[in-house]
């Protein structure tokens, strides 16, 4: 089968549906990935193989879009024992206590945002939900922030995260954005090494200021920071998800009723079907560690494998209808293995799996819970998501306006 043009020329191209329209419906598909032999896979069969030890995430992600959106050095990045040790550092943090520590801060962190919501007066939600997510990770995280500088590191966070994969004046913001976040986190190590800032034992600030490598010597401030920042980033991220969210609550009158009746079960299933339905990370990559067959494509040592997470996500083997929103799918037994991947697969504890997942879950059902309560209404605006845009987002941002 001939392979034409190059895989990520495709996927700045034709975004989210770039994947699987190469699979076509296979588990895997030959295709040339930055100028190499390499396959993209999908399904479940896809994911067992694309969390296979014999493929590294060492140079997977161009350094360009890497260092702007993990930071440099990040876990990321890394492998085998380095990996192991710099990944537990985030299960110590990232803990069904902190969850719970998280969701009670965000209610609060809504609670006030809404109270200056005027009646008839619209919001740009996506904007208020980074601010509100900022204000609740950082605290938490043992860094101390008032207003002024909650909105500033709001700016930077959101700037990085919408710009680290879209080429021309996004991507500038997003890397002069990254440059100061590394300085202020840098900052805030140096401060909780010498004492010049009081820092609660136990919180992610903490930890990474005092996290050592395997030599035993403290990580560089800047090593710390990025690692702080990753802590931090990822909760930001959940804006995402809420601008989404608060469409699908527009159009699910009879869920949205159910959670502001205080369903619980109906809030889970909600933020898990939104988690499913709309389009957050399009792929995720690794690199073969020498010559070896996966799932029937030869890859070369070197050579991309690039996890269709979006078409995952999507597969009508086993996602009936998928285009479809509809919560019902997680009010009986849990998704079969290796379906559900909106932040990837494999095993939690010694795989590259997202240890935040509870967290996204938790921040994001806080999001939703307010706005069932809160029933607004969406004004006329462009709620158009183009998925050749990475992240992708409604072009308004959701413009939500309360009832008069």
């Amino acid at each position: 089968m001939a392979i034409s043009g190059d895989g990520a020329l495709g996927l700045w191209r034709r975004g989210y549906g770039w994947a699987s329209a190469e699979r076509a419906g296979r588990a895997a598909a030959p295709i040339r990935f930055l100028g190499r032999p390499s396959v993209v896979v999908g399904g479940p069969a896809g994911v067992s193989r694309f969390y296979d030890p014999r493929l590294r995430r060492q140079g997977a992600v161009p350094a360009p879009v890497g260092d702007v959106l993990f930071g440099h050095g990040s876990v990321h990045g890394l492998d085998d024992e380095p990996h192991h040790r710099h990944k537990a550092r985030y299960l110590q943090l990232l803990t069904p206590a902190a969850a719970d520590a998280l969701r009670s801060s965000a209610r609060r962190e809504w609670e006030r945002a809404a109270r200056v919501w005027e009646p008839g007066r619209p919001v740009v939600l996506f904007d208020v939900a980074v601010r509100v997510l900022t204000a609740t990770v950082l605290p938490w995280a043992g860094v101390a922030a008032g207003p002024d500088g909650v909105e500033r590191r709001a700016g930077q966070l959101a700037a990085v995260l919408d710009g680290f994969a879209r080429p021309g004046v996004p991507y500038l913001r997003a890397v002069a954005a990254r440059r100061r976040l590394d300085r202020w986190a840098s900052g805030l190590v140096r401060g909780a090494r010498d004492g010049g800032l009081r820092v609660p034992p136990g919180t992610p600030l903490d930890v990474m200021a005092q996290a050592r490598d395997a030599d035993g010597r403290l990580l560089t401030p800047r090593d710390a920071g990025v690692a702080l920042l990753n802590v931090v980033r990822p909760a930001v991220a959940v804006a995402w998800f809420v601008a989404f969210a608060a469409v699908a609550l527009a159009h699910q009158p009879y869920w949205r009723d159910r959670i502001a009746a205080g369903d619980d079960a109906a809030l889970g299933a909600f933020a898990r079907e939104v988690r499913r339905h709309y389009p957050f990370v399009p792929v995720l990559a690794a690199r073969a560690r020498g010559d070896q067959d996966v799932l029937g494509v030869d890859v070369p040592a070197g050579g991309y494998v690039v996890l269709d997470v979006y078409g995952t996500d999507h597969d009508p083997a086993h996602w009936p209808d998928p285009d479809r929103f509809d919560p019902r799918r997680f009010l009986g037994p849990p998704p079969r293995p290796g379906t559900l991947i909106p932040q990837g697969g494999g095993a939690l504890r010694t795989g590259h799996r997202c240890p935040g997942e509870d967290v996204t879950l938790v921040l994001l059902e806080e999001a939703v819970r307010r706005l069932a309560s809160t029933r607004p209404e969406l004004p006329d605006q462009d709620l158009t998501v183009d998925l050749t845009r990475i992240p992708a987002l409604p072009r308004s941002g959701v413009l939500i306006a309360v009832a008069p």
